[in-house]
This record gives structure tokens, C-alpha cells and sequence, in this order.
């Protein structure tokens, strides 16, 4: 009669095994192999600010000026505000752009490469309107953006911002902006290989009562030669002892020559009488109580005309409130 062979208590039970046989693993190496392996890139969505901090700097400063260079280019208040830091593939990009759109190929002299300057359709009809003096109406025509007209003034736009490019990437690096062509179809644009990278840069422009987006799209290889300089903090440098300027600058300033001036008098009249005037005429002035002296057009003191020590002379009495 057979005996069965008591459990041991501490033997854990086969199925608990975490411990896979050389079948299982090569079974599962040969079904990966098979399927191939799927890549995801967790950066492709947004960039980490923190990795390009001065991009971000540069993007702000581009649109504190680019907001006053567009309100004069119109001859009416305009606002550029920056808007965000993204990048995905080109392929995507491209693809997502409107049609008709209206992009500048550019250069970023000396950067490698070329880059996409693109303003939305419709808000690039309404700067159009408002530069001929209009409202900033927004065309219904969906192909209006392709017209000569809107083509043109797209050139005379970027022309009044470029120098806000250059200003802005000056701390960085010291940039020209050159626009290569202009297009309104994304299908005849190709920057880099469908799947580089691109970074977009994304400002939103306000005009009477329309709005859209206006977006620098450039290839991450093009800043590679200042992605140094973009992505300092300047948080691992350590302070230079420097001299101190304070005393040199005050004597220097005390020191300064300034102009002044004072009005003694002013009379009024019409164009007729002044046309008609000639060698000998006499214009009547009264002579004011306290003049007021002013040095670059700026009032400083009050004070009386007079004579000292055969000078013409003017004493001060007091200073003039501001």
C-alpha cells in the first residue's frame, strides 16, 4: 500500500511562481519581434517651459513691441499678446494649417534652415480693412486671403514687425529676419521631413472686433546653434563683483550741459496779419510779471527778468509745481 508524501508548508504553490521558463521568454521575445515595437514620444504635445526659458522671454518681448509697431502700421490701437509654446510633428502641422492660409517662408539669419510665419485668414482681412481705414470687418469670402491685395499687405506686415524679431532675440542672439516667399497654399510648403519636430510659437492678435492667431513655426534643429543660450537661467553663474558706477554717473551728470530758456512774452494773431508783415513792423507784447523757465521744453522754476551786472539775468523765486 502506497504512502503519499505530506505538503510542506513553506513550498509555495506553483501558479504563485514569478519566475518564467526559458520557452515562456523566448516565446514572448519572438511575438514582439513579430508585432514590432511602438514608440511614443511623451514630449510631443507641449514644451517644458522650464527647458527654453528665454524662448518664452523672447516671445513676450516680440509682443510688447510687435503691439506698438502694428497699432502704427494701422493708425489704430492693435494688441499682440503671447499665447503659448507647443511643438508636434511637421506633417501634422502643415496638415492642420488652413486653406487658403496665408504664410511667410522665412529665414532667421544666420540660423540654419527656414521657418513658417502664418496669420489667420480671416484676421489677416480684418488688419487689411483697417489699414485702408476700415473697422476691421471681416470678410465673408473664404478666398479673399489669396487675393494680390491681401498677399501684399501680409509682405507689408511682416516688413513693420521684422525689426521686433531682431530687437527681441537681440539678448540672445542677433538675429535678421528675411522673408523667402509667401504662399496661401500649405500643400506647396514642406519644412523638414514630415515627422521632425517643429516648435510653434502662438500669439493671438486683437484688431477692432476680430481676433485670430499669428505663429512663428520653427524647426527644433534650426535653434540648435542657440538652444544654449536659450535654455540658460543664468541660476549657475555666479555674480561678478563689479565696480560701482553710482559716483561716476552722479559727477558726470552734475556736470552736464543742459539748454534753457525763457518766454518773455507772446502775442496772437491771425494768419492775414502775418503774411502781411515787413522790415519795421512793430508787434505789440506785454511784458508778463514772472516768466518761466523751462529746459527742454519741461517747466522747472518761476522767476522775474531783470538786469544783473549788466547781464540780462532772470532771479529765481520758486519752483514750478508739477
Amino acid at each position: 500500500m502506497g504512502t503519499t508524501p505530506e505538503a510542506t508548508p513553506d513550498a509555495p504553490p506553483a501558479a504563485a511562481s514569478s519566475v518564467i521558463s526559458d520557452a515562456e521568454a523566448a516565446a514572448l521575445l519572438e511575438r514582439s519581434a513579430r508585432e514590432g515595437v511602438r514608440t511614443f514620444d511623451i514630449t510631443a504635445n507641449r514644451i517644458n517651459r522650464m527647458r527654453l526659458p528665454n524662448l518664452e522671454y523672447v516671445a513676450k518681448t516680440f509682443a510688447l513691441r510687435a503691439t506698438s509697431s502694428l497699432s502704427n502700421l494701422l493708425g489704430r490701437e492693435a494688441s499682440v499678446k503671447f499665447e503659448s509654446l507647443d511643438r508636434g510633428k511637421s506633417a501634422d502641422l502643415l496638415a492642420a494649417l488652413p486653406n487658403p492660409a496665408s504664410i511667410a517662408v522665412v529665414r532667421f539669419n544666420p540660423l540654419p534652415e527656414q521657418a513658417l510665419l502664418s496669420v489667420d485668414p480671416p484676421l489677416l482681412l480684418a488688419l487689411l480693412d483697417g489699414f485702408f481705414g476700415g473697422s476691421g470687418r471681416v470678410s465673408n469670402d473664404p478666398l479673399a486671403a489669396a487675393s494680390p491685395a491681401a498677399q501684399r499687405f501680409l509682405g507689408v506686415m511682416l516688413r513693420a514687425l521684422a525689426p521686433d524679431f531682431g530687437s527681441a532675440w537681440a539678448p540672445v542672439a542677433p538675429l535678421e529676419l528675411e522673408v523667402v516667399k509667401q504662399e496661401h497654399d500649405a500643400r506647396f510648403i514642406q519644412i523638414g521631413a514630415p515627422q521632425d519636430t517643429l516648435i510653434t510659437v502662438k500669439f493671438i492678435i486683437e484688431f477692432g472686433g476680430a481676433s485670430g492667431a499669428f505663429e512663428w513655426l520653427m524647426p527644433e534643429s534650426q535653434i540648435a546653434p542657440v538652444r544654449e543660450a536659450l535654455s540658460a537661467d543664468g541660476s549657475s553663474q555666479r555674480a561678478k563683483v563689479q565696480e560701482s558706477w553710482a559716483p561716476t554717473l552722479s559727477a558726470a551728470l552734475q556736470s552736464a550741459q543742459i539748454e534753457t530758456r525763457a518766454v518773455l512774452g507772446h502775442a496772437q494773431i491771425s494768419l492775414r496779419e502775418l503774411v502781411q508783415l515787413s522790415p519795421g513792423d512793430v508787434i505789440s507784447i506785454e511784458a508778463p510779471e514772472q516768466v518761466v523757465l523751462m529746459a527742454e521744453d519741461i517747466p522747472l522754476y518761476l522767476g522775474r527778468f531783470g538786469v544783473s551786472q549788466g547781464h540780462n539775468a532772470l532771479r529765481i523765486l520758486n519752483g514750478v509745481a508739477t
